[in-house]
């Protein structure tokens, strides 16, 4: 792979910063993603946020996807997990966002903090490959923190 540049969702938690982390340990330019649902509100979800992009020296592209994921909510494609929430149409979207920067950037791929089985709608295997396929990211979505429990990925 000839590509040293990397686009990660991240939310703010432990998980994608983990992931965020290891990407620019291992050598690669990393953008990072974070979406605004219009569902997680409140101005200390974006401090946290801001500043893990700017402990990790990442420079971050913040999407409002509001209206979209309440089109997700209102018909979710793959139904609902527990409190009606659309775990895997949420995940899909989310993905697909981070590719849409990916290809903005001219990145090689697509770094999430998904950890294999932590989550039981949208973290086991068949989940994270459907979020995958559906996504149309395919190869190009790596798992960092599940990344010996899953097949090897282009970049890997």
């Amino acid at each position: 792979m000839t590509g040293k540049k990397a686009v990660a969702l991240l939310s703010g938690g432990l998980d994608s910063a983990l992931a965020c982390a290891l990407t620019l340990r291992l050598g690669f330019e990393v953008v990072a993603v974070n979406l605004a649902t219009g569902f997680c509100v409140g101005q200390g979800r974006c401090d946290t946020m801001l500043s893990l992009t700017h402990r990790l020296g990442l420079p971050v592209r913040l999407l409002d996807v509001a209206e979209e994921f309440l089109e997700v909510v209102r018909a979710p494609k793959f139904g609902y997990g527990s409190g009606i929430n659309p775990c895997l149409d949420c995940r899909v979207l989310m993905v697909r966002k981070a590719g849409e920067v990916m290809a903005a950037e001219r990145a090689s791929f697509v770094v999430t903090g998904e950890v294999l089985g932590q989550r039981p709608m949208s973290q086991h295997r068949r989940a994270l490959d459907l979020v995958a396929q559906e996504s149309g990211l395919e190869d190009r979505l790596v798992r960092p923190l599940s990344g010996r429990l899953l097949p090897a990925t282009y970049p890997e």
